[in-house]
Protein backbone atom coordinates (compact mmCIF):
# COMPACT_ATOMS: atom_id res chain seq x y z
CA UNK A 1 0.00 0.00 0.00
CA UNK A 2 2.94 2.24 0.83
CA UNK A 3 4.24 1.83 -2.53
CA UNK A 4 0.55 2.33 -4.52
CA UNK A 5 0.66 5.27 -2.54
CA UNK A 6 3.22 6.88 -4.26
CA UNK A 7 2.83 4.81 -7.88
CA UNK A 8 1.91 7.55 -10.58
CA UNK A 9 -0.51 4.94 -12.30
CA UNK A 10 -3.63 4.31 -10.77
CA UNK A 11 -3.93 1.24 -9.00
CA UNK A 12 -7.25 -0.48 -7.29
CA UNK A 13 -6.86 -3.49 -5.18
CA UNK A 14 -9.19 -5.89 -5.08
CA UNK A 15 -10.69 -8.68 -2.51
CA UNK A 16 -10.43 -12.00 -5.31
CA UNK A 17 -13.69 -13.55 -3.62
CA UNK A 18 -15.81 -10.65 -3.83
CA UNK A 19 -14.43 -8.67 -6.41
CA UNK A 20 -14.89 -5.48 -3.68
CA UNK A 21 -13.08 -2.77 -3.55
CA UNK A 22 -10.15 -2.60 -0.94
CA UNK A 23 -8.03 -0.12 -1.73
CA UNK A 24 -7.51 2.95 -4.27
CA UNK A 25 -3.88 4.83 -4.27
CA UNK A 26 -3.75 8.44 -4.60
CA UNK A 27 -3.05 8.72 -8.32
CA UNK A 28 -6.76 6.95 -8.63
CA UNK A 29 -8.77 8.73 -6.23
CA UNK A 30 -7.20 11.80 -8.49
CA UNK A 31 -7.45 10.39 -11.99
CA UNK A 32 -10.85 8.93 -11.33
CA UNK A 33 -12.47 11.40 -9.41
CA UNK A 34 -15.61 11.73 -10.99
CA UNK A 35 -16.29 8.36 -9.85
CA UNK A 36 -15.17 8.08 -6.35
CA UNK A 37 -18.97 7.54 -5.37
CA UNK A 38 -18.15 3.82 -7.12
CA UNK A 39 -14.57 3.42 -5.69
CA UNK A 40 -14.79 3.48 -1.91
CA UNK A 41 -13.85 0.35 -0.09
CA UNK A 42 -16.47 -2.38 -0.36
CA UNK A 43 -17.69 -2.04 -3.30
CA UNK A 44 -18.38 -4.34 -5.96
CA UNK A 45 -15.81 -3.61 -9.12
CA UNK A 46 -19.40 -4.18 -11.15
CA UNK A 47 -20.84 -0.94 -10.27
CA UNK A 48 -17.38 0.82 -11.35
CA UNK A 49 -17.89 -1.14 -14.16
CA UNK A 50 -21.13 0.23 -15.01
CA UNK A 51 -20.25 3.62 -14.30
CA UNK A 52 -17.35 3.47 -17.04
CA UNK A 53 -20.22 1.92 -19.87
CA UNK A 54 -22.45 5.09 -18.68
CA UNK A 55 -19.99 7.65 -18.40
CA UNK A 56 -16.84 6.51 -20.13
CA UNK A 57 -15.95 6.45 -24.45
CA UNK A 58 -14.68 2.79 -24.80
CA UNK A 59 -12.25 2.57 -28.00
CA UNK A 60 -14.06 -0.40 -29.77
CA UNK A 61 -17.43 1.56 -28.99
CA UNK A 62 -19.31 -1.13 -27.93
CA UNK A 63 -19.20 -0.36 -24.16
CA UNK A 64 -21.34 -3.11 -23.04
CA UNK A 65 -19.44 -5.41 -24.90
CA UNK A 66 -16.07 -3.86 -23.28
CA UNK A 67 -17.64 -3.77 -19.45
CA UNK A 68 -18.06 -7.70 -20.43
CA UNK A 69 -15.11 -8.85 -21.65
CA UNK A 70 -13.12 -6.19 -18.47
CA UNK A 71 -15.47 -8.46 -15.84
CA UNK A 72 -14.62 -11.43 -17.62
CA UNK A 73 -10.93 -10.79 -17.65
CA UNK A 74 -10.63 -9.22 -14.21
CA UNK A 75 -12.48 -12.21 -12.56
CA UNK A 76 -9.77 -14.68 -14.18
CA UNK A 77 -7.22 -13.25 -11.13
CA UNK A 78 -4.50 -13.40 -14.21
CA UNK A 79 -2.11 -10.90 -16.20
CA UNK A 80 -4.81 -9.46 -19.09
CA UNK A 81 -4.86 -6.44 -20.89
CA UNK A 82 -8.37 -4.46 -20.57
CA UNK A 83 -10.37 -2.28 -23.04
CA UNK A 84 -9.18 1.21 -23.65
CA UNK A 85 -11.57 3.98 -22.80
CA UNK A 86 -11.82 7.73 -22.17
CA UNK A 87 -13.24 9.71 -19.44
CA UNK A 88 -13.89 13.06 -19.03
CA UNK A 89 -10.96 14.07 -21.28
CA UNK A 90 -8.47 11.95 -19.92
CA UNK A 91 -7.42 8.60 -22.40
CA UNK A 92 -6.63 5.75 -20.14
CA UNK A 93 -5.20 1.62 -20.87
CA UNK A 94 -5.64 -0.25 -17.90
CA UNK A 95 -4.58 -4.18 -17.52
CA UNK A 96 -5.37 -6.37 -14.02
CA UNK A 97 -2.78 -8.46 -12.97
CA UNK A 98 -1.87 -10.14 -8.98
CA UNK A 99 -1.53 -7.83 -5.97
CA UNK A 100 -0.22 -7.55 -2.77
CA UNK A 101 -1.51 -10.31 -0.33
CA UNK A 102 -3.64 -11.93 -2.64
CA UNK A 103 -5.34 -9.44 -4.14
CA UNK A 104 -6.32 -8.48 -7.17
CA UNK A 105 -4.80 -5.13 -8.96
CA UNK A 106 -6.26 -3.24 -11.91
CA UNK A 107 -3.12 -0.46 -12.96
CA UNK A 108 -4.94 2.42 -14.99
CA UNK A 109 -2.40 4.47 -16.85
CA UNK A 110 -3.36 8.39 -18.34
CA UNK A 111 -2.20 7.93 -21.96
CA UNK A 112 -1.23 11.13 -22.68
CA UNK A 113 1.25 10.77 -19.27
CA UNK A 114 2.49 7.54 -20.51
CA UNK A 115 3.18 9.35 -23.91
CA UNK A 116 4.78 11.96 -22.54
CA UNK A 117 7.08 9.45 -20.32
CA UNK A 118 8.18 7.67 -23.63
CA UNK A 119 9.02 10.51 -24.92
CA UNK A 120 10.87 12.11 -22.05
CA UNK A 121 13.03 8.55 -22.14
CA UNK A 122 13.85 9.15 -25.33
CA UNK A 123 15.40 12.13 -25.09
CA UNK A 124 16.58 11.29 -21.59
CA UNK A 125 19.40 8.38 -21.41
CA UNK A 126 18.97 8.65 -17.90
CA UNK A 127 15.01 8.96 -16.88
CA UNK A 128 15.06 4.79 -16.28
CA UNK A 129 17.25 6.07 -13.20
CA UNK A 130 15.31 9.15 -12.44
CA UNK A 131 12.18 6.63 -12.47
CA UNK A 132 13.28 4.37 -10.17
CA UNK A 133 15.26 7.26 -7.61
CA UNK A 134 11.33 8.05 -7.14
CA UNK A 135 10.03 4.38 -5.92
CA UNK A 136 10.62 4.03 -2.33
CA UNK A 137 10.33 0.29 -3.30
CA UNK A 138 13.88 -1.15 -3.62
CA UNK A 139 14.30 -1.87 -7.66
CA UNK A 140 17.05 -2.58 -9.36
CA UNK A 141 17.81 -3.54 -13.32
CA UNK A 142 20.47 -6.66 -13.87
CA UNK A 143 22.09 -7.22 -17.46
CA UNK A 144 22.62 -11.14 -18.70
CA UNK A 145 25.34 -10.94 -16.64
CA UNK A 146 23.64 -10.40 -13.22
CA UNK A 147 25.53 -7.24 -13.15
CA UNK A 148 23.90 -4.31 -11.73
CA UNK A 149 23.13 -1.64 -14.21
CA UNK A 150 20.48 0.76 -12.32
CA UNK A 151 19.29 0.72 -8.68
CA UNK A 152 17.20 3.20 -6.59
CA UNK A 153 18.60 4.53 -3.68
CA UNK A 154 16.43 2.68 -1.40
CA UNK A 155 17.71 -0.95 -3.03
CA UNK A 156 21.33 0.43 -2.07
CA UNK A 157 20.35 1.47 1.55
CA UNK A 158 18.92 -1.89 2.28
CA UNK A 159 22.37 -3.04 2.17
CA UNK A 160 23.79 -0.01 3.58
CA UNK A 161 25.44 1.19 0.72
CA UNK A 162 24.94 4.35 -1.73
CA UNK A 163 23.69 4.23 -5.43
CA UNK A 164 27.25 4.67 -6.84
CA UNK A 165 28.63 1.62 -4.20
CA UNK A 166 26.47 -0.97 -5.57
CA UNK A 167 25.95 -0.15 -9.76
CA UNK A 168 28.55 -2.39 -11.21
CA UNK A 169 28.68 -4.92 -9.22
CA UNK A 170 26.93 -8.45 -8.54
CA UNK A 171 24.89 -8.67 -5.42
CA UNK A 172 27.05 -11.53 -4.39
CA UNK A 173 29.60 -8.60 -4.03
CA UNK A 174 27.58 -7.25 -1.21
CA UNK A 175 24.53 -8.92 -0.23
CA UNK A 176 24.38 -11.98 2.32
CA UNK A 177 24.95 -15.03 0.50
CA UNK A 178 21.75 -16.88 1.04
CA UNK A 179 20.16 -13.47 -0.67
CA UNK A 180 22.12 -13.42 -3.70
CA UNK A 181 22.46 -17.35 -4.42
CA UNK A 182 18.01 -17.41 -4.07
CA UNK A 183 17.69 -14.04 -5.96
CA UNK A 184 20.03 -15.28 -8.22
CA UNK A 185 18.12 -18.84 -8.97
CA UNK A 186 15.11 -17.37 -9.38
CA UNK A 187 16.26 -14.75 -11.69
CA UNK A 188 18.11 -17.37 -13.77
CA UNK A 189 15.54 -18.38 -16.10
CA UNK A 190 14.35 -14.90 -16.81
CA UNK A 191 17.82 -14.92 -18.94
CA UNK A 192 17.14 -16.63 -20.89
CA UNK A 193 13.19 -16.81 -21.89
CA UNK A 194 10.71 -13.54 -21.52
CA UNK A 195 8.59 -14.19 -17.51
CA UNK A 196 8.27 -12.82 -14.62
CA UNK A 197 8.72 -14.47 -11.02
CA UNK A 198 7.65 -13.62 -7.51
CA UNK A 199 8.44 -15.16 -4.36
CA UNK A 200 8.79 -14.68 -0.36
CA UNK A 201 11.75 -14.65 0.51
CA UNK A 202 13.87 -14.77 4.18
CA UNK A 203 17.11 -13.62 4.68
CA UNK A 204 19.60 -11.83 7.31
CA UNK A 205 21.67 -8.95 7.17
CA UNK A 206 23.71 -7.63 10.30
CA UNK A 207 22.00 -10.58 12.50
CA UNK A 208 18.79 -9.54 11.51
CA UNK A 209 16.14 -12.06 10.24
CA UNK A 210 14.35 -10.30 7.27
CA UNK A 211 11.36 -11.09 5.06
CA UNK A 212 10.96 -9.48 1.91
CA UNK A 213 8.55 -9.79 -1.28
CA UNK A 214 10.53 -10.67 -4.13
CA UNK A 215 9.52 -9.67 -8.05
CA UNK A 216 11.52 -9.64 -11.12
CA UNK A 217 10.63 -9.57 -14.80
CA UNK A 218 12.95 -9.91 -17.81
CA UNK A 219 14.18 -7.13 -19.27
CA UNK A 220 14.30 -6.41 -23.07
CA UNK A 221 16.40 -3.94 -24.95
CA UNK A 222 15.16 -1.62 -27.84
CA UNK A 223 15.79 -4.13 -30.21
CA UNK A 224 13.26 -6.69 -28.20
CA UNK A 225 16.00 -8.99 -27.40
CA UNK A 226 16.33 -10.15 -23.61
CA UNK A 227 18.93 -7.86 -22.08
CA UNK A 228 18.68 -8.73 -18.62
CA UNK A 229 16.35 -8.14 -15.34
CA UNK A 230 14.30 -5.58 -13.56
CA UNK A 231 13.35 -6.73 -9.82
CA UNK A 232 12.36 -5.29 -6.65
CA UNK A 233 12.62 -6.33 -2.77
CA UNK A 234 10.04 -4.97 -0.43
CA UNK A 235 10.54 -5.32 2.84
CA UNK A 236 7.93 -6.82 4.50
CA UNK A 237 9.37 -7.55 7.99
CA UNK A 238 7.20 -5.46 10.17
CA UNK A 239 4.63 -6.25 8.45
CA UNK A 240 5.46 -10.27 9.35
CA UNK A 241 6.15 -9.46 12.84
CA UNK A 242 2.97 -7.54 13.26
CA UNK A 243 1.15 -10.65 11.77
CA UNK A 244 2.88 -12.80 13.96
CA UNK A 245 1.86 -10.64 16.79
CA UNK A 246 -1.87 -10.32 15.74
CA UNK A 247 -1.93 -14.36 15.29
CA UNK A 248 -0.43 -14.34 18.55
CA UNK A 249 -3.05 -12.14 20.47
CA UNK A 250 -5.44 -14.27 18.74
CA UNK A 251 -4.45 -17.47 20.12
CA UNK A 252 -3.94 -15.78 22.99
CA UNK A 253 -7.77 -14.25 23.24
CA UNK A 254 -9.01 -18.14 21.89
CA UNK A 255 -6.83 -19.64 25.00
CA UNK A 256 -8.54 -16.72 27.81
CA UNK A 257 -12.18 -17.69 26.44
CA UNK A 258 -11.62 -21.48 26.79
CA UNK A 259 -10.48 -20.95 30.31
CA UNK A 260 -13.23 -18.50 30.94
CA UNK A 261 -15.65 -19.67 33.65
CA UNK A 262 -18.50 -17.75 31.93
CA UNK A 263 -19.55 -19.60 28.70
CA UNK A 264 -19.51 -17.77 25.47
CA UNK A 265 -20.97 -18.69 22.06
CA UNK A 266 -20.88 -17.02 18.58
CA UNK A 267 -24.02 -18.31 16.31
CA UNK A 268 -24.88 -17.12 12.87
CA UNK A 269 -27.80 -14.77 12.88
CA UNK A 270 -29.91 -16.32 9.87
CA UNK A 271 -29.80 -19.87 10.89
CA UNK A 272 -28.64 -20.13 14.36
CA UNK A 273 -25.61 -22.05 14.14
CA UNK A 274 -23.09 -21.81 16.25
CA UNK A 275 -19.80 -20.91 14.76
CA UNK A 276 -17.99 -21.00 17.83
CA UNK A 277 -18.03 -22.13 21.37
CA UNK A 278 -15.85 -22.22 24.79
CA UNK A 279 -15.88 -25.37 26.63
CA UNK A 280 -17.96 -23.35 29.14
CA UNK A 281 -20.52 -22.60 27.07
CA UNK A 282 -20.74 -26.81 25.64
CA UNK A 283 -20.90 -27.92 28.87
CA UNK A 284 -23.29 -25.74 30.53
CA UNK A 285 -25.39 -26.66 26.71
CA UNK A 286 -24.82 -29.83 26.89
CA UNK A 287 -23.57 -29.57 22.97
CA UNK A 288 -19.88 -30.93 23.72
CA UNK A 289 -20.34 -33.79 20.94
CA UNK A 290 -23.36 -32.44 18.87
CA UNK A 291 -22.63 -31.19 15.27
CA UNK A 292 -23.75 -27.91 14.17
CA UNK A 293 -25.87 -27.11 17.64
CA UNK A 294 -28.02 -24.29 17.40
CA UNK A 295 -29.93 -21.44 19.87
CA UNK A 296 -32.96 -22.98 18.83
CA UNK A 297 -31.48 -25.05 22.26
CA UNK A 298 -32.28 -21.82 24.15
CA UNK A 299 -34.93 -20.20 22.50
CA UNK A 300 -37.78 -21.41 20.41
CA UNK A 301 -38.31 -19.65 17.24
CA UNK A 302 -41.04 -17.35 18.34
CA UNK A 303 -38.91 -16.36 20.82
CA UNK A 304 -36.05 -15.66 18.92
CA UNK A 305 -37.40 -13.60 16.52
CA UNK A 306 -38.65 -11.97 18.93
CA UNK A 307 -35.30 -11.66 21.10
CA UNK A 308 -32.85 -10.75 18.23
CA UNK A 309 -36.15 -7.50 17.39
CA UNK A 310 -35.54 -6.52 20.59
CA UNK A 311 -31.38 -6.44 20.39
CA UNK A 312 -31.28 -4.32 17.67
CA UNK A 313 -33.15 -1.98 19.32
CA UNK A 314 -31.62 -2.22 22.19
CA UNK A 315 -28.05 -2.80 20.85
CA UNK A 316 -28.25 -5.51 23.55
CA UNK A 317 -30.12 -7.93 25.59
CA UNK A 318 -28.74 -8.22 28.64
CA UNK A 319 -29.49 -10.47 31.86
CA UNK A 320 -32.32 -12.90 30.09
CA UNK A 321 -33.10 -15.66 32.42
CA UNK A 322 -34.01 -19.27 30.56
CA UNK A 323 -34.74 -22.49 31.96
CA UNK A 324 -33.45 -25.54 30.00
CA UNK A 325 -33.61 -29.14 30.61
CA UNK A 326 -32.56 -31.35 27.60
CA UNK A 327 -32.62 -35.50 27.96
CA UNK A 328 -28.92 -35.23 28.23
CA UNK A 329 -29.58 -33.73 31.74
CA UNK A 330 -30.25 -35.23 34.80
CA UNK A 331 -31.83 -31.81 36.23
CA UNK A 332 -32.80 -28.61 34.41
CA UNK A 333 -30.69 -25.46 34.49
CA UNK A 334 -31.42 -21.86 35.00
CA UNK A 335 -29.14 -20.12 32.70
CA UNK A 336 -29.02 -15.70 32.74
CA UNK A 337 -27.72 -15.00 28.86
CA UNK A 338 -27.12 -11.36 27.16
CA UNK A 339 -27.09 -11.14 23.53
CA UNK A 340 -25.15 -8.73 21.38
CA UNK A 341 -24.88 -8.22 17.27
CA UNK A 342 -21.48 -9.33 16.05
CA UNK A 343 -19.50 -9.25 12.64
CA UNK A 344 -18.16 -12.70 12.79
CA UNK A 345 -16.03 -13.67 9.77
CA UNK A 346 -17.66 -11.31 7.08
CA UNK A 347 -21.10 -12.79 8.34
CA UNK A 348 -23.85 -11.16 10.28
CA UNK A 349 -23.96 -12.82 14.03
CA UNK A 350 -24.97 -13.04 17.76
CA UNK A 351 -22.61 -13.07 20.14
CA UNK A 352 -23.97 -15.08 23.78
CA UNK A 353 -22.42 -14.50 27.35
CA UNK A 354 -24.15 -17.26 29.46
CA UNK A 355 -23.72 -18.36 32.71
CA UNK A 356 -25.07 -20.92 35.42
CA UNK A 357 -27.54 -19.12 38.01
CA UNK A 358 -29.16 -22.58 38.83
CA UNK A 359 -27.52 -22.72 42.64
CA UNK A 360 -28.54 -18.90 43.10
CA UNK A 361 -32.26 -20.19 42.14
CA UNK A 362 -32.89 -23.03 43.85
CA UNK A 363 -30.93 -20.53 47.12
CA UNK A 364 -33.83 -18.31 46.50
CA UNK A 365 -36.02 -21.01 46.33
CA UNK A 366 -35.23 -22.23 49.70
CA UNK A 367 -35.19 -18.61 50.93
CA UNK A 368 -38.24 -17.92 49.61
CA UNK A 369 -39.77 -21.05 50.86
CA UNK A 370 -38.17 -20.66 54.70
CA UNK A 371 -40.07 -17.05 54.44
CA UNK A 372 -43.77 -18.88 53.29
CA UNK A 373 -43.06 -22.01 55.20
CA UNK A 374 -43.57 -23.30 58.84
CA UNK A 375 -39.61 -24.74 59.30
CA UNK A 376 -40.72 -27.32 61.04
CA UNK A 377 -44.08 -28.58 59.86
CA UNK A 378 -43.26 -28.09 55.82
CA UNK A 379 -47.28 -26.06 56.12
CA UNK A 380 -47.48 -22.66 55.18
CA UNK A 381 -46.76 -20.11 57.64
CA UNK A 382 -48.87 -17.23 59.06
CA UNK A 383 -47.18 -15.01 56.62
CA UNK A 384 -48.22 -16.64 53.81
CA UNK A 385 -51.63 -17.65 55.58
CA UNK A 386 -52.65 -14.41 55.85
CA UNK A 387 -51.58 -13.38 52.15
CA UNK A 388 -53.50 -16.51 50.94
CA UNK A 389 -56.52 -14.80 52.60
CA UNK A 390 -56.26 -11.37 51.41
CA UNK A 391 -56.03 -12.94 47.73
CA UNK A 392 -59.48 -14.87 48.62
CA UNK A 393 -61.06 -11.69 49.59
CA UNK A 394 -60.31 -9.87 46.34
CA UNK A 395 -62.04 -12.95 44.74
CA UNK A 396 -64.50 -13.58 46.41
CA UNK A 397 -65.74 -10.04 47.75
CA UNK A 398 -69.53 -9.59 46.48
CA UNK A 399 -70.30 -13.17 45.03
CA UNK A 400 -71.75 -16.11 46.52
CA UNK A 401 -69.30 -18.78 46.50
CA UNK A 402 -69.15 -20.65 49.88
CA UNK A 403 -66.04 -20.48 52.05
CA UNK A 404 -64.78 -21.70 55.82
CA UNK A 405 -62.08 -21.38 57.64
CA UNK A 406 -61.16 -24.21 60.53
CA UNK A 407 -58.63 -23.35 63.47
CA UNK A 408 -57.60 -25.93 65.15
CA UNK A 409 -55.69 -26.59 68.97
CA UNK A 410 -54.12 -29.39 70.19
CA UNK A 411 -55.51 -30.88 73.39
CA UNK A 412 -52.60 -31.30 75.63
CA UNK A 413 -50.28 -29.86 74.54
CA UNK A 414 -48.20 -28.11 77.16
CA UNK A 415 -48.46 -30.99 79.69
CA UNK A 416 -46.58 -33.13 76.90
CA UNK A 417 -43.90 -30.66 76.70
CA UNK A 418 -44.05 -30.12 80.39
CA UNK A 419 -44.22 -34.18 80.81
CA UNK A 420 -41.81 -35.93 78.08
CA UNK A 421 -40.08 -32.75 76.38
CA UNK A 422 -39.99 -30.35 73.60
CA UNK A 423 -38.94 -33.70 71.16
CA UNK A 424 -41.58 -35.35 71.77
CA UNK A 425 -43.54 -31.91 71.20
CA UNK A 426 -42.31 -31.07 67.88
CA UNK A 427 -42.84 -34.69 66.50
CA UNK A 428 -46.42 -33.97 67.49
CA UNK A 429 -46.86 -30.88 65.76
CA UNK A 430 -44.87 -32.53 63.03
CA UNK A 431 -47.64 -35.50 62.97
CA UNK A 432 -50.56 -33.12 63.53
CA UNK A 433 -49.21 -31.43 59.81
CA UNK A 434 -49.50 -35.05 58.16
CA UNK A 435 -53.08 -35.82 59.43
CA UNK A 436 -54.45 -32.59 58.68
CA UNK A 437 -53.30 -33.17 54.88
CA UNK A 438 -54.81 -36.29 54.85
CA UNK A 439 -57.79 -35.71 56.68
CA UNK A 440 -58.38 -32.60 54.72
CA UNK A 441 -56.95 -32.96 51.03
CA UNK A 442 -59.87 -30.90 49.47
CA UNK A 443 -58.37 -27.95 51.54
CA UNK A 444 -57.21 -24.61 49.51
CA UNK A 445 -54.53 -23.69 52.50
CA UNK A 446 -53.30 -25.81 55.33
CA UNK A 447 -51.39 -23.57 57.68
CA UNK A 448 -49.60 -23.68 61.34
CA UNK A 449 -50.38 -19.91 63.09
CA UNK A 450 -48.14 -20.92 65.69
CA UNK A 451 -47.37 -23.34 68.71
CA UNK A 452 -49.86 -25.38 68.82
CA UNK A 453 -52.42 -23.88 66.23
CA UNK A 454 -53.34 -24.54 63.10
CA UNK A 455 -55.83 -23.44 60.26
CA UNK A 456 -57.38 -24.94 56.95
CA UNK A 457 -59.05 -22.55 53.99
CA UNK A 458 -61.82 -24.61 52.20
CA UNK A 459 -63.08 -22.40 49.09
CA UNK A 460 -66.07 -23.86 47.03
CA UNK A 461 -66.28 -26.91 49.18
CA UNK A 462 -69.64 -26.94 50.35
CA UNK A 463 -71.50 -25.11 53.08
CA UNK A 464 -72.59 -26.08 56.96
CA UNK A 465 -73.49 -29.46 56.12
CA UNK A 466 -70.09 -30.34 54.20
CA UNK A 467 -67.66 -28.60 56.58
CA UNK A 468 -69.11 -30.21 59.28
CA UNK A 469 -68.36 -33.73 57.84
CA UNK A 470 -64.89 -32.02 56.93
CA UNK A 471 -64.55 -31.47 60.86
CA UNK A 472 -65.47 -35.16 61.47
CA UNK A 473 -63.20 -36.59 59.54
CA UNK A 474 -60.11 -34.59 61.18
CA UNK A 475 -61.69 -35.22 64.34
CA UNK A 476 -61.35 -39.05 63.69
CA UNK A 477 -57.95 -38.77 61.85
CA UNK A 478 -56.82 -36.71 65.45
CA UNK A 479 -58.30 -39.08 67.48
CA UNK A 480 -55.78 -41.92 66.57
CA UNK A 481 -53.36 -42.16 69.45
CA UNK A 482 -50.30 -40.16 69.10
CA UNK A 483 -47.20 -43.09 70.08
CA UNK A 484 -44.05 -41.42 71.46
CA UNK A 485 -41.37 -43.73 72.33
CA UNK A 486 -44.13 -46.10 73.16
CA UNK A 487 -46.02 -43.71 75.24
CA UNK A 488 -49.24 -42.56 74.41
CA UNK A 489 -48.49 -38.82 74.27
CA UNK A 490 -52.78 -37.85 75.68
CA UNK A 491 -53.41 -35.65 72.73
CA UNK A 492 -56.68 -34.48 70.86
CA UNK A 493 -57.98 -31.56 68.98
CA UNK A 494 -60.74 -28.76 69.67
CA UNK A 495 -61.87 -27.32 66.49
CA UNK A 496 -63.66 -23.79 65.99
CA UNK A 497 -64.85 -23.32 61.85
CA UNK A 498 -66.70 -20.34 60.32
CA UNK A 499 -69.00 -20.95 57.60
CA UNK A 500 -69.79 -18.24 54.91
CA UNK A 501 -70.59 -16.87 51.17
CA UNK A 502 -68.26 -14.35 49.72
CA UNK A 503 -70.65 -11.82 50.17
CA UNK A 504 -69.71 -11.55 53.89
CA UNK A 505 -66.21 -12.65 53.48
CA UNK A 506 -64.34 -10.35 55.64
CA UNK A 507 -61.45 -12.77 56.57
CA UNK A 508 -60.09 -11.28 59.38
CA UNK A 509 -63.54 -11.53 60.88
CA UNK A 510 -64.36 -15.23 59.67
CA UNK A 511 -60.68 -16.04 61.07
CA UNK A 512 -61.68 -14.30 64.53
CA UNK A 513 -64.95 -16.35 64.70
CA UNK A 514 -63.48 -19.33 63.82
CA UNK A 515 -60.66 -18.77 66.95
CA UNK A 516 -64.40 -18.19 69.13
CA UNK A 517 -65.58 -20.81 68.14
CA UNK A 518 -62.83 -23.17 68.96
CA UNK A 519 -62.65 -21.83 72.75
CA UNK A 520 -66.30 -22.65 72.22
CA UNK A 521 -65.20 -26.37 71.43
CA UNK A 522 -62.32 -26.21 74.57
CA UNK A 523 -65.07 -25.46 77.32
CA UNK A 524 -67.32 -27.65 75.99
CA UNK A 525 -65.09 -30.95 76.31
CA UNK A 526 -62.28 -30.49 74.14
CA UNK A 527 -61.86 -33.00 71.52
CA UNK A 528 -64.67 -31.87 69.50
CA UNK A 529 -65.91 -28.86 66.91
CA UNK A 530 -67.94 -25.97 67.42
CA UNK A 531 -69.49 -24.24 64.12
CA UNK A 532 -69.61 -20.82 64.77
CA UNK A 533 -73.11 -19.31 65.05
CA UNK A 534 -74.18 -16.06 65.63
CA UNK A 535 -75.61 -16.90 69.61
CA UNK A 536 -72.02 -17.70 70.58
CA UNK A 537 -71.95 -13.79 71.01
CA UNK A 538 -75.79 -12.89 71.92
CA UNK A 539 -74.08 -8.96 73.10
CA UNK A 540 -72.97 -8.58 68.76
CA UNK A 541 -75.80 -9.96 67.44
CA UNK A 542 -78.48 -9.16 69.52
CA UNK A 543 -80.79 -7.90 66.88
Amino acid sequence: MATAALSRDSLIFLDPDGLKVVHVNAAGQKHLADAKSVMRPGTEIKQLLAYLAKNGEFTDGDAVGAVRNALAAISSGTHSELPAFRLGKIPFVWHCDEGPSGTIALVLRDVGRAQELAKALADHKTFIQHLIDVLPTPVYLKNRDGVLTRCNGAFAELFGLGTEDAIGKRMADFAPKSLAKTVGELEAPLRDKEGQVRDEISFAIADQECVALFAASTLKGPSGAIAGTIGSLIDVTSLKKAQAEVAEASQRLTELLESAPIGVGISKRDSGVFRFFNTTFAKMLGIEDEKEPSDAILLSERYREKSLKDMDALGELQDVEIRLRRPNMADARWLKTSIEPLSFEGEEAVLWWTSDITKQKHAARELQNKANNDELTGLANRARFMQKLDQCENVLRGTDTPAAIFILDLDGFKQLNDTQGHAAGDWVLVETGKRLKRAARRAEEVARLGGDEFTLLFLNKGGEKEMSAVADAILAEMSQPFVWEGHDCGISASIGLSVFDGGSCDMSEQLRRADKAMYEAKAAGKAQYCLYSPALEPDLHGD
